[in-house]
C-alpha cells in the first residue's frame, strides 16, 4: 500500500480491543468522528486543541473481544495495512479475563507464553513494514495483586517490559498509573467492571499516554 502524506505528516495507528474501539468507524477508524469514544478520541481532540499546527494522521483499528491472538490473526490486514510511523499497541486485558470468565473462548486463553509469541510477532513485523511499534500495558483495576486477573495482568505486564527492553522499544504503564489514582479513590469512578474505562478512566489513559516521551517525539517529529 502506497503512502499518501507527505513527509512531514506523522501517521499513527491505535489498536487492541474494546478499550481502544469504542465503536470506532470499519474497516479502519481515521480523523474526526471516526475514532470511536475512546482515549484515541481524547488524543486526537486534545492534540488538535493544544497545538493545530501538529500535522499528524490519527488511525483506529481495536476490535471488541480481541485477545492477543486474535488481534495477531487480523494483524497484515488491518493493522499494517495502513502505513503508519508508529503503532500503539494495547492488548491483553482479554487474555486475562478470557481465563476467568464463564464463557468458553476458542478452547482456551493465551498463555503468558503464547502472549510472547503474539507480541514479538507484532513487534518484528512492525519493525519490517518500518512502523515503530509503541507497547501500552493492559491494566485491571484491583489493587489485590493477589486476585487471579490482576496477577496475570501483572505476568503479562512484565513479559511486554522484558519486550521493551529487548527490542529498545517505548512501554507506556497505564497500569502504575491506575494504581496511584486506586490508592485515593474507587475503582467505580474509572470503570463499572474494572476494565472498560468510564470518562475519567479514558482521560487517564490518554493522559498517560500524550505525557509520554515517545508521543512527545510524535509531536516534534510532526511538526518538523
Amino acid at each position: 500500500m502506497i503512502r499518501e502524506d507527505t513527509d512531514m505528516i506523522k501517521t499513527v495507528m491505535f489498536t487492541g480491543d474494546s478499550i481502544t474501539d469504542c465503536g470506532r468507524t470499519r474497516p479502519v477508524g481515521c480523523g474526526s468522528g471516526q475514532l470511536g469514544d475512546s482515549y484515541v478520541g481524547n488524543i486526537f481532540v486534545q492534540t488538535w486543541a493544544n497545538d493545530p499546527c501538529a500535522d499528524i494522521k490519527f488511525y483506529n483499528s481495536a476490535t471488541s473481544g480481541d485477545t492477543s491472538r486474535r488481534l495477531r490473526g487480523r494483524w497484515n490486514d488491518e493493522v499494517l495495512a495502513y502505513p503508519a510511523d508508529y503503532i500503539f499497541i494495547m492488548i491483553g486485558v482479554n487474555d486475562c479475563w478470557r481465563e476467568f470468565d464463564a464463557q468458553p473462548y476458542e478452547g482456551n486463553a493465551p498463555s503468558p507464553e503464547e502472549y510472547r509469541d503474539n507480541i514479538k510477532y507484532m513487534i518484528e513485523t512492525s519493525l519490517a513494514a518500518n512502523s515503530q511499534p509503541v507497547l501500552v500495558s493492559p491494566y485491571f483495576l484491583d489493587l489485590n495483586k493477589n486476585d487471579g486477573m490482576r496477577a496475570k495482568c501483572d505476568t503479562l505486564n512484565g513479559v511486554l517490559r522484558d519486550l521493551a527492553k529487548q527490542y529498545d522499544l517505548d512501554y507506556i504503564d497505564v497500569q502504575s498509573v491506575m494504581d496511584a489514582y486506586l490508592e485515593k479513590a474507587s475503582s467505580y469512578y474509572l470503570s463499572g467492571d474494572r476494565v472498560h474505562p468510564k470518562a475519567i478512566g479514558r482521560q487517564i489513559i490518554a493522559r498517560t499516554i500524550q505525557e509520554s516521551p515517545v508521543w512527545k517525539r510524535v509531536l516534534a517529529e510532526a511538526k518538523q
